[in-house]
């Protein structure tokens, strides 16, 4: 059974493509801080098949330990709205690069 890892799978897209995934027979682990404490996922978590890891994508080790078993990767985390990005700190420099999965 191959398992996608969706970043940022608790946003609008991801509340969307998550359920899908899982109807269509993948495993499913979904990387999201929560930011706006979404609850769109609710009803995925009693698949079987499906996790959560709750963490931020530009820490390289909680991105390394949530590729380890992933097939396929689906970036989707974003911060939406200038307003907020405004208030968000910027991010490490330099940018933080994919590390290895194995």
């Amino acid at each position: 059974m191959p398992e996608a890892l969706v970043i940022g799978g608790a946003g609008y897209i991801g509340s969307v493509l998550v359920p899908a995934l899982l109807e269509r027979g993948y495993r499913v682990n979904v990387l999201d801080n929560f930011l706006f404490h979404q609850t769109s996922l609710m009803e995925c978590c009693a698949h079987e098949n499906f996790s959560v890891v709750r963490g931020d994508y530009r820490d390289a080790d909680t991105l390394r330990k949530a590729m380890r078993t992933a097939d396929c990767i689906i970036p989707l985390a974003a911060i939406v709205g200038a307003r907020l990005a405004r208030r968000m700190p910027a991010p490490p420099s330099p940018p933080i690069s994919m590390p290895s999965a194995r």
